[in-house]
């Protein structure tokens, strides 16, 4: 077997040794070779560590401060700061104390944070250095031990509440010499932000420097798109008592219409438009007072083709943005507002699995885009609830594109596939909802090809 390829296969082997420097560290760092293996979302060749400058960038925000957890290999570092050292691809036990001080002169002048419009400058925390496993240098032609050597450590934005507004800049670009060795361009930067229970991918560029993120609150709601109401129709008021009344007087009248005509005499026809004056009288203020009146048809109709079109589009996108939260508890509320109970499960668990990485570490893909190619609404369809009420219900064939991205070793990954499906929805008790899908086409688009018909689909 090539060396290169005994070096990949070691990576979900590896094991970090302590090193002592003054003070004495224990240098874990593992957690990043753990994205190393083959996931649904990226094949295990994507994943693979790469030459060159890198540095990983995951951002936290909470009420207690804002969080840079950097971590980055000695090719990156050397671009940041004037850090002379006599073996370039390492940092000795006497050289090491003079790393925390410049790296935070750096960032504390170059880098700036605001928090709710005031710059905050930051501490360091939980500096280290791996000690790697040097069987990954055939990976590192250009860089060699140096790229493969990182350090790692956290920047620490103190707040004194949850801010409404963080405002962060990145300035630093180093060349890419995987696109272009002769003439590389600068360095696009992944980055991932925890905020409010929801992790986003970011990338930093030379064009799109900064973030400014907002706070939503914690509600689901807030951070899914609008599904229209139930269609209901409205119905017509109608008057019964009024009616009743006004019927009432008429006939009061005919009646002493007729007895007077029998006997010659007018007084029962007085009587009558003195008894009809009553009622007319009463009718109008029962109608006026909107008394006895009641709705005769209305309720729930089936949409047509263009609202039911309308209502599936946010219901689809809601879908996926539910996996855009961290904690599986929030996953499930979000998805709960768009998919019907009996089939939650079945979606949580495909789709889930579709962006989890099957092997070490369980790197999460996200998300970025949604794109609906074609939807036929089918047949729209009158039908009885669990409830016992009849209840609008209607099918959807629709092809769809998913953009999926993964940071790994500072880098974005990113695949499309694109999907054809049925897809069912019924307007429940809690409103819109899906119920049911059948996957009818997969494509990888930009490897592999079709998944047969009747597998799962992923994401």
């Amino acid at each position: 077997m090539p060396r290169p390829e005994r070096a990949l296969r070691r990576i979900h082997h590896m094991r970090f040794r302590s090193r002592v420097l003054n003070p004495p560290l224990r240098f874990l760092l593992a957690w990043v070779l753990a994205l190393g293996g083959v996931s649904s979302i990226l094949s295990g060749d994507d994943l693979h560590p790469q030459d060159g400058p890198h540095v990983d960038i995951r951002i936290f925000i909470d009420a207690d401060a804002v969080v840079f957890q950097l971590e980055m290999n000695l090719v990156f570092l050397d671009f940041l700061v004037d850090f002379p050292r006599e073996d370039p691809a390492r940092i000795s036990s006497v050289e090491w104390p003079a790393l925390q001080p410049a790296l935070l002169e750096f960032f504390q002048r170059s880098h700036p944070v605001r928090i709710d419009d005031r710059r905050v400058l930051p501490e360091m925390e939980e500096l280290q250095i791996n000690d790697p496993d040097l069987a990954l240098l055939p990976l590192f032609p250009i860089s060699g031990e140096q790229g493969l050597r990182k350090v790692r450590f956290k920047l620490i934005y103190p707040t004194t509440s949850m801010p409404s507004k963080v405002e962060i800049s990145w300035t630093t670009y180093p060349p890419d010499i995987l696109t272009d060795l002769v003439d590389p361009p600068p360095l696009d930067l992944a980055a991932e932000l925890d905020a409010e229970g929801v992790r986003t991918p970011l990338l930093f560029t030379v064009d799109e420097p900064g973030l400014t993120w907002r706070a939503l609150g914690e509600s689901i709601d807030a951070r899914l798109s609008t599904v229209p109401d139930s269609v209901i129709e409205p119905g017509s008021r109608v008057p019964v008592l009024a009616i009743v009344f006004f019927v009432a007087g008429g006939v009061v009248v005919v009646v002493g219409l007729l007895r007077a005509r029998s006997t010659g005499s007018p007084i029962p026809l007085v009587a009558a438009a003195g008894i009809e004056g009553v009622l007319l009288i009463s009718g109008v203020a029962i109608l006026l007072g909107d008394v006895g009146t009641i709705t005769m048809g209305g309720g729930l109709r089936p949409p047509d083709k263009v609202e039911a079109e309308a209502i599936f589009r946010p219901l689809h996108s809601n879908v996926y943005r539910a996996f855009d939260y961290v904690e599986e508890s929030d996953i499930y509320d979000a998805l709960d507002r768009s998919v019907d109970g009996p089939f939650l499960e079945t979606l949580y668990r495909t789709i889930f699995r579709g962006l989890v990485m099957q092997e070490e570490g369980g790197a999460v893909a996200r998300v970025t885009e949604v794109r609906p190619i074609e939807i036929e609404i089918g047949d729209i369809v009158m039908q009885a609830g669990e409830d016992g009420v009849d209840r609008p219900a209607f099918t959807v064939a629709c092809r769809w594109q998913v953009d999926g991205v993964v940071s790994h070793w500072g880098h974005i990954h990113e695949r499309t596939n694109e999907y054809f499906a049925d897809w069912d929805v019924v307007d429940g008790p809690d409103g819109w909802q899906l119920t049911g899908a059948e996957i009818r086409e997969q494509d990888r688009l930009e490897e592999g090809g079709p998944v047969e018909d009747g597998e799962e689909f992923e994401i």
